[in-house]
Formats: C-alpha cells, sequence, structure tokens
C-alpha cells in the first residue's frame, strides 16, 4: 500500500529500490535529500525489507515532503523499480539509484539543467565513482552528445562502462520510459530494460564529464556478489523480449546483436578454465544456437572485433576450443 500521498508536482521523480541496506541506507536517501537540486519527489520502495530499513524510510518521510513511501511484499529489484514507475505521474524526469549507493552533491541539477536547455535530449548519463573497501576507481566519459544510433551500438557493443547496463546512471525524460516495464522474477534486469529504452527513445544520449555517483563495490551480501558466473537469466530475458517483439525485425536484430556480445563475454569467462568451460558450456551453446537462426549486425570498428564475432556466430566451437587451448598453453608455459 502507498503510505505517503504524493503532496506536490515535482519534475524529477528518483526511485530507489530498499531491501536489506540498514547500514547504509541513510547515507543515500541523505545524498539525495542534499542535492543542490530540490524539486524532487524521492520513492522510496520498501521490498519487504526484514530489517530496519522500511522504518528508515518511515522516519525521512515524516521529515522531508519530498519522500513518498512504498511498502511492498519481497518480489525483487525489478518489482520495486516498477512499483515506483507507477508513481511518477506528473513528473518530466526519472532516474534510479541503488540503495546502497550515494550521490554527489549536484549530480542531478547539472543533469536537469542540460535536459532543459537541450530539448533535443532524451537521456543525460555521467560516471561514477567505484568504491571498494580499499580504494575508489572513478569513471568518468568525455563530455559528448551520441545519436540515438551511436548510443544503441556503443551499448550492444558491451565496451563501454558508461553507456551500459546502469540504469542508475542517467537521468531520462519521462516520454523515454514510457509503458516500459523491468523483467520481474530475473537477474541482470537492467539490460534488457537498457536496450527497450534505448530503442524507445527519439532524442539523444548526452554524457557529462563527472562522477555523479558513488557506487560501492564488494558490499557483503550485495545482490551482484554472486551472480557474476551464472548469466542465464540474462539471456532468458533476452528471448523473452525477442519473442515478445518478433515482429520488428529491426529491433530483433538489435536485441540479437546484443544477445551476441554478452555471450562473447560469458565464454570469455568460463573458457578461462577448462572445469568451468566442460560445466556451464552446453547452456550457453544452446543460447548461441538460437542467436546463429536470427540476424545480427557488426557494431565494432576494429577488424579483429568484426572477425571475432563473426566466428562466434558461425563457428563457435572452433573458436572456444582455440581459446581454451591458448589459455592451457599460456598456464603450463607460465
Amino acid at each position: 500500500p502507498l503510505h505517503h500521498t504524493i503532496r506536490a508536482k515535482m519534475k524529477l521523480a528518483v526511485i530507489v529500490p530498499v531491501y536489506r541496506v540498514e547500514p547504509y541506507l541513510r547515507q543515500c536517501i541523505e545524498s539525495i535529500l542534499n542535492q543542490s537540486y530540490r524539486d524532487l519527489r524521492v520513492i522510496l520502495v520498501d521490498d519487504g525489507s526484514p530489517d530496519a530499513s522500511g522504518a528508515i524510510c518511515e522516519e525521512y518521510a515524516q521529515r522531508d515532503e519530498r519522500v513518498i513511501v512504498l511498502h511492498k511484499e519481497n518480489g525483487g529489484q525489478s518489482s520495486a523499480r516498477n512499483l515506483g514507475l507507477k508513481h511518477i505521474d506528473g513528473c518530466d524526469y526519472v532516474t534510479f539509484l541503488d540503495s546502497d549507493d550515494w550521490l554527489e552533491g549536484n549530480t542531478y541539477e547539472r543533469c536537469i539543467r542540460h535536459l532543459e536547455e537541450h530539448p533535443e535530449v532524451s537521456i543525460v548519463g555521467y560516471g561514477y565513482n567505484m568504491v571498494y573497501p580499499d580504494h575508489v576507481h572513478p569513471l568518468i566519459p568525455s563530455q559528448e552528445t551520441l545519436t540515438r544510433e551511436e548510443a544503441l551500438r556503443l551499448f550492444l557493443s558491451c565496451k563501454s562502462p558508461i553507456v551500459g547496463a546502469l540504469v542508475w546512471s542517467r537521468v531520462y525524460r519521462c516520454s523515454a520510459l514510457a509503458g516500459l516495464s523491468f523483467p520481474e522474477g530475473r537477474l541482470w534486469e537492467d539490460v534488457s530494460y537498457t536496450l527497450e529504452v534505448l530503442w524507445q527513445s527519439s532524442g539523444s544520449y548526452a554524457l557529462l564529464p563527472i562522477a555523479g555517483l558513488n557506487y560501492r563495490v564488494q558490499r557483503p551480501g550485495a545482490a551482484t556478489e554472486s551472480r557474476l558466473l551464472d548469466q542465464s537469466d540474462l539471456f532468458l530475458s533476452l528471448e523473452s523480449l525477442i519473442d515478445r517483439r518478433r515482429e520488428d525485425r529491426d529491433f530483433l536484430t538489435y536485441a540479437n546483436t546484443l544477445e551476441l556480445s554478452y555471450l562473447w563475454l560469458q565464454f570469455k569467462r568460463i573458457t578461462k578454465e577448462r572445469v568451468l568451460f566442460d560445466t556451464l558450456s552446453s547452456d550457453y551453446l544452446t543460447f548461441l544456437r538460437k542467436v546463429q537462426s536470427r540476424p545480427y549486425i557488426s557494431v565494432f570498428s576494429s577488424r579483429w572485433e568484426r572477425l571475432r564475432h563473426y566466428w562466434l556466430y558461425r563457428h563457435p566451437l572452433s573458436l572456444l576450443r582455440l581459446r581454451l587451448l591458448v589459455r592451457e598453453l599460456f598456464h603450463r608455459h607460465k
């Protein structure tokens, strides 16, 4: 149920899924409320958290009328974000933030200013600091504006740490997200959602040369901690998306290209050791056979990268066995 009604029309909706983040939640919420940009609707979605996170959300709602708290049974991050998206009516812009991360002080002001000064831009992205237990690694893009097609192709290549499947590193015009929802019940939900957003957005994609957010890496109990090796949910989500939009041949080709790129990244991981390859390869080869039945486009400027994807698409076992052999010879002579 909705515990706090929307009290005013705000320009930027900030959706924050909350689950078992009691030690980090205050820092996250305060980094939003202390933004130099004040015209915010902060939507905290308590996803049935068993700790005190829900009570902390209520505390901030009592202190600041911009905060809305939604409580729901546990259903995962996607269902929490989808519930939040149902409460952005009247907002011009929307963004997401994970509840264990926190913002720099003027992030949203810079994004909203850019969107208001450039009506041709649909999405504004920014860099972030990767905060490890013992050091901080900033990832800051160059300032540039990508066309819709350039942003799509960069995303399909899986080469950019900024224009990737990170829904929290950008601010969107609400029109770019209209009618879309995250796939529920699966991990790696950001991948297929981001593809649909980039496909649907009509304008360009601007990048700001700032680290606007602090992303906490290797947090104990984090959702990302145990899902690096098994990516079957990612490919199941892409297959579901392709089935749902099969009549749109152009979209199918882009989605198939994205799946091929992610399959290459996954095969890179599991060919590091033969035992991993022998254990995990059959599932991903099944996905690859589906990819081979559909068209893809080349999104790389490098001849080697184009050739590598061609060989994965046409002769996957030959390429993967060669990679395994090279890895084994390398380790034998190391």
